[in-house]
């Protein structure tokens, strides 16, 4: 009986990467989408993630604070330093996936595995010390937030309360967007029609056309257009206002 060496004993390792017969193209891509009504963002504040702790844990909530606007009008923006301002990306993602439907030949799960967007980890200050939580933005460029106010309702069903709620308002916008798809799962006129569409149909932000609202609707930006907002980003032009928008930004 003739002893097996230990090199013969030894599992062999395969390389997957290897044997791929066929590995997926990527396309990486960048475009604009630019806003053709305001973009109204609510971010979850450090007090709402505080409240929400204590009756998770059911500990010992804390008397009633003072209302105070203008912190309600800071706490809605997602900050990223030196005065820049961003979007979560996931939204963009699953505005993008609202539009893509099996009927349209463009079915949405198509699109949630090919389509990869990249983002900004920026850390906000969670509720429970100890903790971290990384948000995944994209830079809003355009006019600075201005403060909004409008009626809402708080509740459910017989319970709602009417209340002043205090958000920030990106008149003018744009946001570059950055990412990689398979070309072997969409193609390139695919994505840019569920792009277009999710602009119009769905769109961002609060009071969205998808929530019965007209704001955050966008368009997916055209060569001049691109043009004009990469210059104002770089610091070299001027930002584009749309016609109907002028009166609005001054």
């Amino acid at each position: 009986m003739t002893k097996t060496t230990q090199a013969e004993q030894a599992p062999q390792t395969i390389s997957l990467a290897a044997a791929l017969s066929k590995k997926s193209v990527f396309n990486y891509i960048t475009f604009w989408i630019v806003g053709d009504t305001p973009l109204i963002t609510h971010a979850w504040s450090e007090k709402a993630r505080r409240e929400m702790l204590f009756k998770q844990v059911k500990g010992t909530k804390p008397g009633k604070e003072a209302r105070d606007p203008q912190e309600d009008f800071v706490n809605s923006l997602y900050q990223m330093g030196d005065d820049a301002y961003g979007f979560p990306v996931t939204g963009i993602k699953n505005c993008i996936l609202s539009a893509a439907h099996k009927d349209k030949g463009i079915p949405r799960t198509d699109v949630r595995a090919a389509l990869y967007l990249s983002a900004e980890m920026v850390r906000v200050r969670p509720a429970l010390a100890g903790a971290m939580c990384d948000v995944p933005l994209v830079r809003i460029w355009g006019s600075k937030p201005e403060m909004r106010e409008d009626m809402v309702r708080i509740g459910s069903g017989l319970n709602k309360t009417a209340n002043l709620s205090y958000r920030g308002q990106f008149t003018v916008w744009a946001i570059r967007v950055v990412g990689k798809f398979n070309a072997t799962t969409i193609t390139a006129e695919q994505l840019a029609f569920v792009v277009q569409e999710a602009g119009m149909s769905y769109g961002l932000g609060e009071w969205r056309m998808e929530k019965d609202g007209i704001f955050g609707s966008f368009h997916l930006a055209v060569a001049d257009e691109e043009a004009a907002w990469e210059k104002f980003a770089a610091g070299k032009g001027r930002m584009p206002v749309p016609e109907s928008y002028k009166a609005a930004a001054e």
